[in-house]
Parts: C-alpha cells; structure tokens; sequence
C-alpha cells in the first residue's frame, strides 16, 4: 500500500533505539524525512547514518535530554532550522522509574510530568501552526498498556500516560478541520530493553528470575507471543498516511488482545 507520505518530514522522539527507532525506520521507508532526537549523540549519529543509507532519506538528528532545562527547545530550534517544518510529529520518551503509589515523591512527579506530558504539548505545539498552515499533519503519541491496566508497580508512568490520552482526544478536536489528526499508540508487550527491565522488576517482586518472569507473561498471552518492533512500526507508519486520514482522537492498541490481562 502507497501511504502517499514520501517527503514529508517527521520528528521522532526517542528515536535512538527501541520503538521509536522501529517507527522511524517505518516511516523512512515510506520516504519520509527523519529528525531524530533522544539523549546519546553516538546512537543517533549512528542510526542517522543508517536509516539514510538504507532508505536515501534526509536524517537530522539532535540529542535531546527531557531532564535537563532548555534541551527540549534547543533540540527543537535545531530541527526547524534544518527542515523548517514538521509534518509528522512523534512524541515518545523513556519510561519513568517503576514505583508504587507511596514510593513517588513530590520531585518525581514533577520531572516526569515534563517528561511524559510537557514535552509532548511543547514539541507538538511547534509542529501545529505550519501543519495548520498546509491543511495537513499527523500527530502520534506513545502511551502505554497502562491505561487500561493501572500497574501498581508503575504508578508515574500509569497516571501521566493517561492524561496524554485527555490531552490528544481534547486537541484532535481543535484542529480536525484543519486536516490534521492526533491519535495515541498503546503498545503490549513489544519486547524492547524496556520490557526487559520490566520482566526483572516483575522477577524480584514474585522471587524468580527475569526469563522466568517472561516465560508466565508469554504463556498468559493470548497469541503465546511478545509483539515485535516492526509490528509497530507498521501501524504507527499507516496512522501517519493519507489511508488513515479519517482515524482521528482514537487510542489504538498493538496488544495481541492483552488488554484484560494483567500485564
């Protein structure tokens, strides 16, 4: 299928590696322009040097830490000068700590209020006025399954991901007559270093090992399996086309139909 989106221009946040990385060398492969942004500038130097040979597509790509004042508007700044526009925006970042609800103080609520949600509204909010401009743009945010299962363990990344999800339905709204659509991507068990580190969480919690903690996730699954990068990638890639132009404030999983099962 044409997703008739080559030489658009797309910045991918958290693009260094894992699903960020899988989703912009989905869209690369549609012909789409890659900003790529995250916090280690020898993985993106790399990536960015990849992704062009492979794809021959313009990658740019800026370090980014969300944690430390002023990087996200310099990162930005850096990207409208080189591509003067966004018609694409991803918003992604790393996940906070994995903590109960009494283990979360003040400070880290905060921090990761900016992290998850400010810079997500920030970075969209530079891509919206040109994207109004031309009648067109995607704007696609990475939430996560615990939207739906609100993990006890998890309680930073379960509440702030949510009000991602209140913030995209609330501005699809606002700018749907303008031919841009602002959807959220809900995301199984795609297993990335971040599952990895969630299994050996899970592990110590019930006293086994990580790949024991594994083992029960993909036998309680319903396909038997954890989701791959490139799955995502792919649906991620087709909410970015013209195809999708009418899934507009929508919250779409790429599960394996694991929502009702504990994560």
């Amino acid at each position: 299928m044409d997703l008739g989106i080559e030489d658009k221009r797309a910045l991918v946040m958290g693009g260094s590696y894992g699903m960020g990385n899988g989703i912009a060398r989905a869209l690369a492969a549609e012909g789409v322009h890659i900003y790529l942004t995250a916090r280690s500038r020898d993985l993106l130097a790399e990536q960015a040097k990849n992704i062009s040979k492979e794809f021959g597509v313009q990658v740019e790509f800026g370090t980014c830490d969300l944690l430390k004042s002023g990087e996200l508007e310099a990162m930005l700044d850096d990207a409208y000068n080189k591509f003067g526009g966004i018609d694409i925006q991803f918003n992604n970042c790393g996940g906070p700590p994995r903590l109960l609800p009494s283990e979360a103080n003040e400070k880290l609520w905060r921090d990761w209020f900016d992290v998850i949600v400010m810079a997500a509204i920030k970075a969209t909010g530079c891509a919206l006025p040109g994207m109004q401009k031309q009648g067109w743009g995607r704007v696609l945010t990475m939430t996560s399954s615990n939207i739906y299962n609100a993990s006890v363990v998890n309680v930073l990344s379960s509440s702030l991901r949510m009000a991602l999800v209140g913030w995209s339905k609330a501005l699809c709204k606002e700018v749907a007559k303008d031919g841009i659509t602002v959807n959220c991507l809900v995301p199984g068990r795609i297993y990335t270093e971040r599952v990895k580190a969630g299994d050996e969480v899970r592990g110590k919690h019930l006293g086994i090992s990580a790949d024991e903690a594994r083992e029960q996730m993909v036998k309680n699954a319903p396909m038997g399996r954890d989701g791959k990068i490139e799955e995502m990638g792919a649906l991620a890639a087709f909410l970015c086309g013209m195809p999708a132009g009418y899934i507009n404030g929508s919250v779409l999983r790429a599960d394996g139909g694991r929502v009702g099962v504990n994560f």
